[in-house]
């Protein structure tokens, strides 16, 4: 819900900005989305990676590579390495693509017999990955050549899938209102029902991390216990903004970096107007005491439904992605 929430009003944005804009003073357009005077000062991203949608081995695949319209038009996922590369889920071109910081393709791994399209993946630890083809129902376990090691079935509807400190597979599935645990045999673990606010990132022990968003604060959480639910509240993040019209629309546990630091954000915007108020990404150690934080201006890309928009980089930065106006693929930072 907080995802979709969040596409709506970017789409509203887009439509009546201008309007807005021309009318309140406090208010300016930035890559066409209308932001509040107190961002004007937020932090753009700087390009990390730009590859061109396309077809050939050295592109990704777009919106015209895919007349069955599988995709939102932009490749599924995205997850960096801890060389500096990038890998990126090419489920139009039905390959698993690593590419260098120069852009350059450094390894692909063919996943055409794995399924119509692979919507997500995952590292499993240094032995492969993991793949979701959630049309088919199937979690595929394949080692580095793309040679398959292994399959689990009855994942139909799968959103995304994760892999943590534990090494344990994770599958967000919606349709049982649940994210299920699974071990190194393949056997479930653990279920956790739970609403959107649990993500699949883990904290100490290994246990899932929350953030539960009200309209003025956003509570970070510890799921200490899966079933019945228990949580151990760790911090809150308290919406700094008087105007009673400007409410948290999302708020994400983002991942970590290789310190173990835990990355956060947090959205708010007018009720009314749709304006952007805030965008911030925090720093936070385990326990979510904040270490560093920046606002940030956000890019205009209405790609439906993704496993996620934002990863965080073994060195800490926070990478999102978008397609700019020369139908490049790009991956862009932001450095805390």
């Amino acid at each position: 819900m907080i995802k979709k929430v969040l596409l709506f009003i970017v789409a509203l944005l887009i439509v009546v900005a201008p309007v807005i804009a021309a009318e309140d003073a406090d208010c300016k357009l930035i890559n066409s989305l209308n932001y509040h005077k107190g961002m004007f000062d937020a932090a753009n991203a700087e390009i990390y990676l730009k590859i061109p949608l396309g077809s050939e081995a050295a592109h990704v695949g777009g919106d015209e590579q895919d007349p069955e319209h599988y995709t939102a038009g932009v490749p599924f996922a995205f997850r960096p390495d801890a060389s500096g590369g990038v890998w990126i889920l090419d489920s139009v071109n039905k390959a698993l693509k690593l590419f260098g910081k120069d852009g350059s393709l450094q390894k692909a791994i063919s996943i055409e017999k794995y399924g119509a399209v692979v919507r997500d993946f995952a590292f499993d630890g240094n032995k492969g990955f993991w793949l979701l083809s959630a049309l088919d129902g199937f979690i595929y376990r394949i080692d580095m050549t793309g040679k398959l090691v292994s399959q689990i079935e009855g994942f139909s509807g799968a959103r995304a899938i994760e892999t943590g400190v534990l090494e344990e597979l994770l599958v967000d599935m919606p349709t049982m209102a649940s994210i299920l645990r699974f071990g190194d045999d393949e056997l479930l673990r653990e279920q956790y029902p739970c609403d959107e606010s649990l993500s699949m990132i883990e904290g100490v022990g290994g246990k899932l991390l929350a953030f539960e968003m009200g309209e003025k604060n956003a509570s970070l959480l510890l799921r200490s216990v899966a079933s019945p639910a228990e949580t151990i509240s760790l911090a809150e993040f308290p919406l700094d903004i008087e105007d009673p019209a400007v409410k948290y629309v999302s708020a994400q546990v983002i991942g970590h970096d290789k310190d173990a630091n835990l990355y956060l954000s947090v959205t708010a915007c007018h009720e009314t107007s749709g304006a952007i108020y805030r965008d911030r990404i925090f720093r936070c150690t385990a326990a979510g005491k904040i270490l560093a934080q920046k606002d940030i201006i956000l890019f205009p890309c209405l790609a439906g439904d993704l496993p996620r928009e934002r990863v965080v980089t073994a060195d800490g930065k926070v990478m999102t992605y978008y397609v700019d106006s020369e139908n490049n693929y790009v991956l862009a930072a932001y450095s805390l």
